[in-house]
Protein backbone atom coordinates (compact mmCIF):
# COMPACT_ATOMS: atom_id res chain seq x y z
CA UNK A 1 0.00 0.00 0.00
CA UNK A 2 3.09 2.55 0.68
CA UNK A 3 4.34 1.96 -2.22
CA UNK A 4 1.45 1.98 -4.52
CA UNK A 5 1.23 5.50 -2.26
CA UNK A 6 4.77 6.80 -3.17
CA UNK A 7 4.27 5.96 -6.77
CA UNK A 8 1.34 7.92 -7.27
CA UNK A 9 3.08 10.75 -5.50
CA UNK A 10 6.13 10.55 -8.07
CA UNK A 11 2.83 11.02 -11.07
CA UNK A 12 1.42 13.79 -9.53
CA UNK A 13 5.14 15.44 -9.27
CA UNK A 14 6.16 14.58 -13.37
CA UNK A 15 2.59 15.89 -14.31
CA UNK A 16 3.25 18.85 -12.17
CA UNK A 17 6.71 19.34 -13.88
CA UNK A 18 5.24 18.03 -17.12
CA UNK A 19 2.65 20.98 -16.87
CA UNK A 20 5.43 23.52 -16.50
CA UNK A 21 7.92 22.50 -19.28
CA UNK A 22 4.89 21.48 -21.54
CA UNK A 23 7.08 17.86 -22.55
CA UNK A 24 4.45 15.86 -22.36
CA UNK A 25 5.26 13.08 -24.67
CA UNK A 26 3.19 10.16 -25.98
CA UNK A 27 5.32 7.36 -28.17
CA UNK A 28 2.75 7.54 -31.20
CA UNK A 29 4.22 4.04 -32.80
CA UNK A 30 2.80 2.40 -29.82
CA UNK A 31 -0.46 4.15 -28.87
CA UNK A 32 -3.13 6.16 -30.00
CA UNK A 33 -5.01 8.40 -27.28
CA UNK A 34 -7.10 11.52 -28.01
CA UNK A 35 -7.51 13.83 -26.53
CA UNK A 36 -3.66 13.63 -25.15
CA UNK A 37 -3.19 13.22 -21.79
CA UNK A 38 -1.71 15.94 -19.05
CA UNK A 39 1.62 13.32 -18.01
CA UNK A 40 2.33 10.13 -19.94
CA UNK A 41 5.13 7.77 -19.45
CA UNK A 42 6.38 3.96 -21.07
CA UNK A 43 7.57 1.89 -18.09
CA UNK A 44 8.56 -1.60 -18.38
CA UNK A 45 6.71 -4.45 -19.47
CA UNK A 46 3.42 -5.43 -20.65
CA UNK A 47 -0.25 -6.31 -19.04
CA UNK A 48 -1.80 -8.84 -20.00
CA UNK A 49 -6.05 -9.15 -19.63
CA UNK A 50 -6.56 -12.62 -19.38
CA UNK A 51 -9.86 -15.17 -18.79
CA UNK A 52 -9.73 -14.56 -15.02
CA UNK A 53 -8.97 -10.85 -14.85
CA UNK A 54 -11.46 -9.13 -12.85
CA UNK A 55 -13.01 -5.59 -12.16
CA UNK A 56 -12.01 -4.29 -8.56
CA UNK A 57 -13.84 -1.88 -7.21
CA UNK A 58 -12.22 0.38 -4.22
CA UNK A 59 -14.89 3.18 -3.70
CA UNK A 60 -16.68 2.93 -0.20
CA UNK A 61 -20.46 4.41 -0.43
CA UNK A 62 -20.15 5.00 -4.20
CA UNK A 63 -19.65 1.42 -5.17
CA UNK A 64 -23.19 0.68 -6.61
CA UNK A 65 -22.77 3.98 -8.57
CA UNK A 66 -19.46 3.02 -10.05
CA UNK A 67 -20.36 -0.96 -10.24
CA UNK A 68 -23.50 0.33 -12.35
CA UNK A 69 -22.02 3.24 -14.62
CA UNK A 70 -18.35 2.80 -15.08
CA UNK A 71 -17.91 -1.23 -14.30
CA UNK A 72 -19.98 -2.36 -15.69
CA UNK A 73 -19.55 -0.35 -18.59
CA UNK A 74 -15.75 -1.06 -19.32
CA UNK A 75 -16.98 -5.22 -18.83
CA UNK A 76 -19.56 -4.70 -21.33
CA UNK A 77 -16.84 -3.66 -24.00
CA UNK A 78 -14.24 -6.30 -22.57
CA UNK A 79 -16.77 -9.10 -22.68
CA UNK A 80 -17.58 -8.32 -26.72
CA UNK A 81 -14.18 -8.41 -27.92
CA UNK A 82 -12.31 -10.56 -25.96
CA UNK A 83 -14.93 -13.53 -24.62
CA UNK A 84 -13.96 -13.56 -21.15
CA UNK A 85 -16.23 -13.13 -18.17
CA UNK A 86 -14.94 -10.22 -16.62
CA UNK A 87 -16.50 -10.31 -13.44
CA UNK A 88 -16.95 -7.37 -10.94
CA UNK A 89 -15.92 -7.32 -7.43
CA UNK A 90 -15.33 -5.07 -4.11
CA UNK A 91 -12.45 -4.23 -2.48
CA UNK A 92 -9.65 -7.00 -1.53
CA UNK A 93 -6.72 -4.67 -0.44
CA UNK A 94 -4.70 -7.22 -2.79
CA UNK A 95 -5.92 -7.80 -6.36
CA UNK A 96 -4.90 -10.54 -8.17
CA UNK A 97 -2.24 -10.71 -11.31
CA UNK A 98 -4.69 -9.56 -14.40
CA UNK A 99 -7.26 -7.87 -12.46
CA UNK A 100 -8.22 -3.96 -13.28
CA UNK A 101 -8.80 -1.75 -10.03
CA UNK A 102 -11.36 0.90 -9.52
CA UNK A 103 -9.58 3.00 -6.49
CA UNK A 104 -11.87 6.66 -5.52
CA UNK A 105 -9.41 8.01 -3.57
CA UNK A 106 -8.62 12.02 -2.71
CA UNK A 107 -5.28 12.96 -4.52
CA UNK A 108 -2.32 13.64 -2.41
CA UNK A 109 -1.55 17.06 -4.28
CA UNK A 110 -4.36 19.24 -5.59
CA UNK A 111 -5.62 18.89 -9.08
CA UNK A 112 -7.64 21.67 -10.88
CA UNK A 113 -10.55 19.81 -12.22
CA UNK A 114 -10.30 17.51 -10.10
CA UNK A 115 -14.14 15.87 -10.50
CA UNK A 116 -12.62 14.37 -13.83
CA UNK A 117 -8.83 14.04 -13.51
CA UNK A 118 -7.49 10.92 -12.61
CA UNK A 119 -4.69 8.47 -12.68
CA UNK A 120 -4.10 5.34 -14.81
CA UNK A 121 -1.35 3.01 -13.90
CA UNK A 122 -0.44 -0.13 -15.88
CA UNK A 123 2.58 -2.44 -14.56
CA UNK A 124 2.77 -5.73 -15.03
CA UNK A 125 0.01 -7.06 -12.56
CA UNK A 126 -2.53 -4.76 -12.87
CA UNK A 127 -4.30 -1.90 -14.11
CA UNK A 128 -5.05 0.74 -11.42
CA UNK A 129 -7.22 4.05 -12.21
CA UNK A 130 -7.60 6.31 -9.13
CA UNK A 131 -9.78 9.06 -9.00
CA UNK A 132 -11.32 11.56 -6.84
CA UNK A 133 -14.85 11.18 -8.54
CA UNK A 134 -16.67 8.74 -10.42
CA UNK A 135 -16.55 11.03 -13.54
CA UNK A 136 -12.55 10.43 -13.19
CA UNK A 137 -12.47 7.17 -12.91
CA UNK A 138 -15.23 7.20 -16.27
CA UNK A 139 -12.59 9.59 -18.25
CA UNK A 140 -9.87 7.45 -16.84
CA UNK A 141 -11.92 3.96 -18.73
CA UNK A 142 -11.94 6.03 -22.40
CA UNK A 143 -8.15 6.10 -22.06
CA UNK A 144 -7.69 2.34 -20.93
CA UNK A 145 -10.05 1.79 -24.03
CA UNK A 146 -7.60 3.22 -26.61
CA UNK A 147 -4.39 1.87 -24.70
CA UNK A 148 -6.10 -1.58 -25.93
CA UNK A 149 -6.06 -0.48 -29.35
CA UNK A 150 -8.69 -0.95 -31.68
CA UNK A 151 -9.99 -4.33 -31.53
CA UNK A 152 -11.23 -3.60 -28.44
CA UNK A 153 -14.17 -2.10 -29.96
CA UNK A 154 -15.44 -5.33 -32.19
CA UNK A 155 -18.94 -6.70 -31.04
CA UNK A 156 -17.75 -10.39 -31.43
CA UNK A 157 -14.89 -12.03 -30.20
CA UNK A 158 -11.63 -11.63 -31.82
CA UNK A 159 -9.86 -15.05 -31.57
CA UNK A 160 -6.78 -16.12 -31.38
CA UNK A 161 -5.23 -12.75 -29.91
CA UNK A 162 -3.17 -11.63 -26.90
CA UNK A 163 -4.93 -8.13 -24.45
CA UNK A 164 -1.85 -6.90 -23.97
CA UNK A 165 -0.27 -3.07 -23.00
CA UNK A 166 2.14 -1.60 -22.81
CA UNK A 167 2.70 -0.46 -18.78
CA UNK A 168 2.34 3.23 -18.42
CA UNK A 169 1.97 5.51 -15.90
CA UNK A 170 -1.06 8.76 -16.95
CA UNK A 171 -1.64 11.45 -15.24
CA UNK A 172 -4.55 13.24 -16.53
CA UNK A 173 -6.90 16.28 -15.92
CA UNK A 174 -8.85 18.32 -18.16
CA UNK A 175 -7.92 21.89 -19.47
CA UNK A 176 -11.61 23.09 -19.54
CA UNK A 177 -14.42 22.63 -17.42
CA UNK A 178 -17.23 22.57 -20.07
CA UNK A 179 -16.32 20.44 -23.59
CA UNK A 180 -19.69 20.46 -25.14
CA UNK A 181 -21.34 19.14 -28.08
CA UNK A 182 -24.42 20.82 -29.84
CA UNK A 183 -26.90 18.96 -31.77
CA UNK A 184 -29.42 20.67 -33.73
CA UNK A 185 -32.69 18.42 -33.61
CA UNK A 186 -34.85 20.96 -34.99
CA UNK A 187 -34.06 21.65 -38.78
CA UNK A 188 -33.72 17.36 -38.92
CA UNK A 189 -35.22 15.29 -36.26
CA UNK A 190 -33.41 12.41 -35.24
CA UNK A 191 -34.74 9.55 -32.80
CA UNK A 192 -33.59 9.18 -29.23
CA UNK A 193 -31.62 5.74 -30.69
CA UNK A 194 -29.35 8.08 -32.87
CA UNK A 195 -28.98 10.81 -29.85
CA UNK A 196 -27.55 7.67 -27.56
CA UNK A 197 -25.36 6.57 -29.96
CA UNK A 198 -23.52 9.85 -30.79
CA UNK A 199 -23.39 10.35 -27.10
CA UNK A 200 -21.73 7.19 -26.64
CA UNK A 201 -19.37 8.18 -29.88
CA UNK A 202 -18.16 11.47 -28.10
CA UNK A 203 -17.79 10.07 -24.71
CA UNK A 204 -15.42 8.14 -25.94
CA UNK A 205 -13.00 11.84 -26.24
CA UNK A 206 -14.23 13.27 -23.04
CA UNK A 207 -17.04 15.41 -24.16
CA UNK A 208 -18.93 16.34 -20.86
CA UNK A 209 -21.64 18.17 -22.32
CA UNK A 210 -24.58 17.34 -25.07
CA UNK A 211 -26.35 20.98 -25.63
CA UNK A 212 -29.67 19.73 -27.32
CA UNK A 213 -31.33 22.69 -29.81
CA UNK A 214 -34.98 21.23 -29.57
CA UNK A 215 -36.56 24.51 -31.27
CA UNK A 216 -36.10 26.33 -33.98
CA UNK A 217 -38.48 27.97 -37.25
CA UNK A 218 -38.50 24.24 -39.07
CA UNK A 219 -39.87 22.04 -36.02
CA UNK A 220 -40.45 21.94 -32.12
CA UNK A 221 -39.14 18.60 -30.69
CA UNK A 222 -40.18 18.23 -27.02
CA UNK A 223 -43.67 17.66 -25.63
CA UNK A 224 -44.94 20.43 -23.21
CA UNK A 225 -47.76 19.00 -21.94
CA UNK A 226 -49.95 22.34 -21.31
CA UNK A 227 -49.22 22.89 -24.65
CA UNK A 228 -49.97 20.33 -26.71
CA UNK A 229 -50.52 22.13 -30.29
CA UNK A 230 -46.67 22.43 -30.34
CA UNK A 231 -45.95 19.18 -31.21
CA UNK A 232 -49.33 18.40 -32.67
CA UNK A 233 -48.70 20.73 -35.38
CA UNK A 234 -45.14 22.58 -34.61
CA UNK A 235 -43.24 19.00 -34.75
CA UNK A 236 -44.31 18.22 -38.09
CA UNK A 237 -42.23 20.36 -40.20
CA UNK A 238 -38.39 19.84 -41.08
CA UNK A 239 -36.19 21.32 -43.38
CA UNK A 240 -36.96 20.40 -47.34
CA UNK A 241 -40.34 18.66 -46.36
CA UNK A 242 -38.55 16.09 -44.20
CA UNK A 243 -40.31 13.89 -41.67
CA UNK A 244 -40.80 15.74 -38.29
CA UNK A 245 -40.95 14.42 -35.48
CA UNK A 246 -40.50 15.08 -31.15
CA UNK A 247 -39.04 13.70 -27.79
CA UNK A 248 -42.29 12.84 -25.72
CA UNK A 249 -41.09 13.86 -21.91
CA UNK A 250 -40.24 10.38 -21.48
CA UNK A 251 -38.01 9.68 -24.10
CA UNK A 252 -35.98 13.05 -23.16
CA UNK A 253 -35.67 11.55 -19.48
CA UNK A 254 -34.40 8.68 -21.14
CA UNK A 255 -31.41 10.42 -23.42
CA UNK A 256 -30.63 12.31 -19.97
CA UNK A 257 -30.19 9.40 -17.85
CA UNK A 258 -28.59 7.58 -20.43
CA UNK A 259 -25.96 10.57 -20.81
CA UNK A 260 -25.53 11.23 -17.30
CA UNK A 261 -24.64 7.72 -16.90
CA UNK A 262 -21.62 8.21 -18.98
CA UNK A 263 -21.00 11.59 -17.15
CA UNK A 264 -22.68 13.97 -19.53
CA UNK A 265 -24.78 16.77 -18.68
CA UNK A 266 -27.54 17.16 -21.34
CA UNK A 267 -28.71 21.02 -21.81
CA UNK A 268 -31.79 21.15 -23.55
CA UNK A 269 -32.41 24.96 -25.50
CA UNK A 270 -35.59 26.55 -26.33
CA UNK A 271 -34.24 29.38 -28.92
CA UNK A 272 -36.29 32.17 -28.62
CA UNK A 273 -36.85 34.99 -29.46
CA UNK A 274 -36.07 34.38 -32.41
CA UNK A 275 -36.54 31.50 -34.47
CA UNK A 276 -39.72 30.46 -33.29
CA UNK A 277 -42.14 30.00 -36.42
CA UNK A 278 -42.57 26.55 -35.17
CA UNK A 279 -44.22 27.66 -32.50
CA UNK A 280 -45.97 30.61 -34.07
CA UNK A 281 -47.76 28.19 -36.27
CA UNK A 282 -48.70 26.12 -33.42
CA UNK A 283 -50.17 28.67 -31.25
CA UNK A 284 -52.26 31.91 -32.90
CA UNK A 285 -52.56 33.70 -29.68
CA UNK A 286 -48.22 34.11 -30.12
CA UNK A 287 -48.79 36.39 -33.30
CA UNK A 288 -49.97 39.80 -32.40
CA UNK A 289 -53.01 39.16 -35.31
CA UNK A 290 -53.95 36.05 -33.67
CA UNK A 291 -53.41 34.21 -37.50
CA UNK A 292 -50.16 31.87 -37.46
CA UNK A 293 -47.65 32.03 -40.02
CA UNK A 294 -47.43 29.26 -42.90
CA UNK A 295 -44.56 26.40 -41.75
CA UNK A 296 -41.42 27.17 -43.23
CA UNK A 297 -38.92 24.34 -44.45
CA UNK A 298 -36.45 26.31 -45.63
CA UNK A 299 -32.98 27.61 -43.79
CA UNK A 300 -33.52 31.21 -43.72
CA UNK A 301 -33.21 33.27 -40.68
CA UNK A 302 -34.24 36.05 -38.55
CA UNK A 303 -37.67 36.13 -39.78
CA UNK A 304 -39.75 35.19 -36.95
CA UNK A 305 -40.43 36.59 -32.84
CA UNK A 306 -42.41 36.55 -30.33
CA UNK A 307 -44.04 39.81 -29.05
CA UNK A 308 -41.64 41.09 -26.23
CA UNK A 309 -44.36 43.30 -24.66
CA UNK A 310 -47.17 40.91 -24.90
CA UNK A 311 -47.89 38.72 -21.56
CA UNK A 312 -49.09 36.46 -23.22
CA UNK A 313 -45.42 35.72 -24.39
CA UNK A 314 -44.59 35.37 -20.94
CA UNK A 315 -47.21 32.95 -19.76
CA UNK A 316 -46.14 30.87 -22.96
CA UNK A 317 -42.45 30.70 -21.93
CA UNK A 318 -43.52 30.48 -18.53
CA UNK A 319 -45.01 26.75 -19.21
CA UNK A 320 -42.43 25.74 -21.09
CA UNK A 321 -39.47 26.85 -18.78
CA UNK A 322 -41.42 25.01 -15.48
CA UNK A 323 -42.21 21.77 -17.38
CA UNK A 324 -38.21 21.79 -18.95
CA UNK A 325 -36.97 22.01 -15.74
CA UNK A 326 -38.85 19.21 -13.73
CA UNK A 327 -37.37 16.50 -16.29
CA UNK A 328 -33.90 18.20 -17.13
CA UNK A 329 -31.86 17.41 -14.26
CA UNK A 330 -29.23 20.22 -15.57
CA UNK A 331 -28.37 23.25 -13.74
CA UNK A 332 -28.58 25.31 -17.26
CA UNK A 333 -31.49 25.68 -19.71
CA UNK A 334 -30.14 27.51 -23.21
CA UNK A 335 -32.43 30.32 -23.94
CA UNK A 336 -31.12 31.14 -27.19
CA UNK A 337 -31.02 34.85 -28.20
CA UNK A 338 -29.46 34.83 -31.89
CA UNK A 339 -30.62 35.97 -35.42
CA UNK A 340 -33.32 37.71 -33.77
CA UNK A 341 -33.50 40.72 -36.32
CA UNK A 342 -37.20 40.91 -36.39
CA UNK A 343 -36.87 42.03 -33.20
CA UNK A 344 -36.39 45.89 -32.02
CA UNK A 345 -33.17 45.91 -30.43
CA UNK A 346 -34.76 47.49 -26.90
CA UNK A 347 -37.80 44.31 -26.93
CA UNK A 348 -35.03 42.06 -27.03
CA UNK A 349 -33.35 43.39 -24.51
CA UNK A 350 -36.28 43.45 -22.00
CA UNK A 351 -37.51 39.82 -23.30
CA UNK A 352 -33.95 38.34 -22.22
CA UNK A 353 -33.93 40.19 -19.23
CA UNK A 354 -37.29 38.90 -18.59
CA UNK A 355 -36.82 35.31 -19.48
CA UNK A 356 -33.77 34.96 -17.53
CA UNK A 357 -35.89 35.64 -14.03
CA UNK A 358 -38.37 33.15 -15.34
CA UNK A 359 -35.68 30.70 -15.81
CA UNK A 360 -34.08 32.07 -12.35
CA UNK A 361 -37.48 31.04 -11.12
CA UNK A 362 -37.64 27.35 -11.82
CA UNK A 363 -34.00 27.35 -10.14
CA UNK A 364 -32.11 26.65 -13.71
CA UNK A 365 -29.19 29.20 -14.71
CA UNK A 366 -29.47 30.45 -18.36
CA UNK A 367 -27.15 30.36 -20.96
CA UNK A 368 -27.16 32.28 -24.16
CA UNK A 369 -25.76 32.64 -27.75
CA UNK A 370 -24.21 35.74 -28.47
CA UNK A 371 -25.73 38.96 -28.00
CA UNK A 372 -27.89 37.43 -25.52
CA UNK A 373 -25.55 39.03 -22.61
CA UNK A 374 -26.10 43.03 -24.05
CA UNK A 375 -28.86 42.59 -21.34
CA UNK A 376 -28.43 44.63 -18.41
CA UNK A 377 -31.27 42.42 -16.70
CA UNK A 378 -29.82 39.23 -16.96
CA UNK A 379 -28.31 37.40 -13.62
CA UNK A 380 -24.93 37.47 -12.67
CA UNK A 381 -24.31 34.24 -13.48
CA UNK A 382 -25.52 33.46 -16.43
CA UNK A 383 -23.22 31.97 -19.25
CA UNK A 384 -22.56 33.25 -22.82
CA UNK A 385 -22.13 31.35 -25.71
CA UNK A 386 -20.01 33.56 -28.16
CA UNK A 387 -19.89 32.20 -31.61
CA UNK A 388 -18.24 35.40 -32.93
CA UNK A 389 -15.16 35.20 -30.97
CA UNK A 390 -14.29 38.46 -32.33
CA UNK A 391 -12.77 40.48 -29.79
CA UNK A 392 -15.32 43.58 -29.57
CA UNK A 393 -18.30 40.69 -28.79
CA UNK A 394 -16.67 40.07 -25.27
CA UNK A 395 -17.04 43.63 -24.30
CA UNK A 396 -20.67 42.70 -22.98
CA UNK A 397 -19.57 39.62 -21.05
CA UNK A 398 -16.68 40.81 -19.82
CA UNK A 399 -18.08 43.57 -18.67
CA UNK A 400 -20.66 41.73 -16.24
CA UNK A 401 -17.96 39.10 -15.56
CA UNK A 402 -19.84 36.12 -17.26
CA UNK A 403 -18.24 32.35 -17.53
CA UNK A 404 -18.02 32.26 -21.45
CA UNK A 405 -18.12 29.08 -23.74
CA UNK A 406 -16.22 29.78 -26.95
CA UNK A 407 -17.94 28.22 -29.96
CA UNK A 408 -15.57 29.66 -32.49
CA UNK A 409 -16.09 29.14 -36.78
CA UNK A 410 -13.99 26.05 -36.03
CA UNK A 411 -16.04 24.12 -33.70
CA UNK A 412 -19.34 24.59 -36.21
CA UNK A 413 -18.40 20.78 -37.77
CA UNK A 414 -21.91 21.30 -39.83
CA UNK A 415 -19.57 23.69 -42.62
CA UNK A 416 -17.76 21.90 -45.02
CA UNK A 417 -14.49 20.26 -45.06
CA UNK A 418 -13.49 21.40 -48.30
CA UNK A 419 -14.73 22.46 -51.85
CA UNK A 420 -15.59 18.75 -52.40
CA UNK A 421 -17.62 18.29 -49.12
CA UNK A 422 -21.36 17.40 -50.82
CA UNK A 423 -23.09 17.83 -47.28
CA UNK A 424 -23.07 21.09 -45.43
CA UNK A 425 -22.69 24.80 -45.58
CA UNK A 426 -19.80 27.00 -45.87
CA UNK A 427 -21.16 30.34 -44.68
CA UNK A 428 -18.05 30.25 -41.66
CA UNK A 429 -15.97 29.31 -44.37
CA UNK A 430 -14.58 25.40 -44.80
CA UNK A 431 -13.33 23.98 -41.58
CA UNK A 432 -11.17 21.09 -41.97
CA UNK A 433 -9.05 18.90 -39.48
CA UNK A 434 -6.32 21.40 -39.25
CA UNK A 435 -8.66 24.65 -38.70
CA UNK A 436 -10.53 22.46 -36.04
CA UNK A 437 -7.47 21.68 -33.95
CA UNK A 438 -5.08 24.79 -34.33
CA UNK A 439 -6.81 27.24 -32.20
CA UNK A 440 -6.21 28.34 -28.48
CA UNK A 441 -9.18 29.64 -26.11
CA UNK A 442 -6.77 31.53 -24.41
CA UNK A 443 -6.27 34.32 -27.20
CA UNK A 444 -9.76 34.83 -27.54
CA UNK A 445 -11.20 35.48 -24.39
CA UNK A 446 -9.36 35.73 -20.37
CA UNK A 447 -8.64 32.41 -19.36
CA UNK A 448 -10.32 33.14 -15.98
CA UNK A 449 -13.73 33.92 -17.82
CA UNK A 450 -13.24 30.98 -20.02
CA UNK A 451 -15.66 27.95 -18.99
CA UNK A 452 -15.05 25.74 -21.95
CA UNK A 453 -15.38 25.31 -25.69
CA UNK A 454 -18.76 23.84 -27.91
CA UNK A 455 -18.65 22.21 -31.15
CA UNK A 456 -22.01 22.93 -33.01
CA UNK A 457 -23.72 20.56 -35.72
CA UNK A 458 -26.29 22.63 -37.33
CA UNK A 459 -28.55 20.14 -39.41
CA UNK A 460 -29.75 21.87 -42.33
CA UNK A 461 -28.26 19.54 -44.25
CA UNK A 462 -27.89 16.60 -42.19
CA UNK A 463 -30.54 14.07 -43.04
CA UNK A 464 -29.12 10.86 -41.47
CA UNK A 465 -27.17 9.01 -38.93
CA UNK A 466 -24.67 8.30 -41.74
CA UNK A 467 -24.12 12.13 -42.38
CA UNK A 468 -23.72 12.81 -38.88
CA UNK A 469 -21.27 10.72 -38.52
CA UNK A 470 -19.21 12.43 -41.54
CA UNK A 471 -19.52 15.50 -40.32
CA UNK A 472 -18.10 15.54 -36.81
CA UNK A 473 -15.64 12.85 -37.29
CA UNK A 474 -12.61 12.95 -36.98
CA UNK A 475 -13.29 17.22 -36.49
CA UNK A 476 -15.00 16.62 -33.27
CA UNK A 477 -11.50 14.76 -31.81
CA UNK A 478 -9.56 17.47 -32.88
CA UNK A 479 -12.56 19.82 -31.10
CA UNK A 480 -12.10 17.68 -28.08
CA UNK A 481 -8.60 17.81 -27.67
CA UNK A 482 -8.99 21.36 -27.59
CA UNK A 483 -10.94 21.34 -24.99
CA UNK A 484 -9.46 18.76 -22.55
CA UNK A 485 -5.29 18.86 -23.44
CA UNK A 486 -3.29 21.97 -21.63
CA UNK A 487 -2.21 24.77 -24.97
CA UNK A 488 1.50 24.12 -24.34
CA UNK A 489 0.73 20.06 -24.83
CA UNK A 490 -0.73 20.83 -27.90
CA UNK A 491 0.96 20.25 -31.32
CA UNK A 492 -1.42 19.16 -35.41
CA UNK A 493 1.48 17.11 -36.01
CA UNK A 494 1.44 15.01 -33.30
CA UNK A 495 -2.35 14.45 -33.41
CA UNK A 496 -2.13 13.57 -36.84
CA UNK A 497 0.59 10.69 -36.42
CA UNK A 498 -2.31 9.84 -33.49
CA UNK A 499 -4.88 9.42 -36.46
CA UNK A 500 -4.63 6.06 -37.74
CA UNK A 501 -5.11 4.14 -34.41
CA UNK A 502 -8.54 6.32 -34.08
CA UNK A 503 -9.44 5.65 -37.68
CA UNK A 504 -9.56 2.03 -36.76
CA UNK A 505 -11.06 2.63 -34.02
CA UNK A 506 -13.89 3.83 -35.50
CA UNK A 507 -13.96 1.40 -38.26
CA UNK A 508 -14.63 -1.18 -35.32
CA UNK A 509 -17.41 1.27 -34.22
CA UNK A 510 -19.07 1.44 -37.69
CA UNK A 511 -18.58 4.91 -37.71
CA UNK A 512 -19.29 6.63 -41.48
CA UNK A 513 -15.97 9.45 -40.96
CA UNK A 514 -14.78 11.48 -43.44
CA UNK A 515 -11.84 10.01 -45.00
CA UNK A 516 -11.10 13.57 -47.05
CA UNK A 517 -10.81 16.17 -44.00
CA UNK A 518 -7.98 18.27 -45.44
Amino acid sequence: MIKKIQKRAIIALTAAIQCLTGCSTIDTAKVSIVPKPLSFTETNGEFELTANSRIIIIAGSSYNEIKQNIAEYLAKILRGSTGFSVEIAQAPETPADGDIVFRLAAFETPRSCYIESYDLIVDEKNITITANEPAGLFRGVQTLRQLFGADIERKGPVHDKKWSITCVEISDSPAYQYRGLMLDVARHFFPKEVIMRQIDLAAQYKINKLHLHLTDDQGWRIEIKSRPALTEIGSLGAVGGAPGGYYTQEDFIEIVKYAAARYIEVIPEIDMPGHVNAALVSIPELNPNGIPPKPRTDIAVGYSTLQARSEVTYEFVEDVIRELAAISPSKYIHIGGDEADATPLEDYLYFIGRVSEIVKKYGKTTIGWTPYDRSEAIVPDAVIQNWFCTPGTFNYSNSKNLQVILSPAWTYLDQKYNTNTKLGLQWRGFVNLRSSYNWFPSKMAPNANIYGIESALWTETIVTQDDMDYMLYPRLMANAEVGWTQEKNRNYSDFRRRLPGQFARLDALEVNYSKRYD
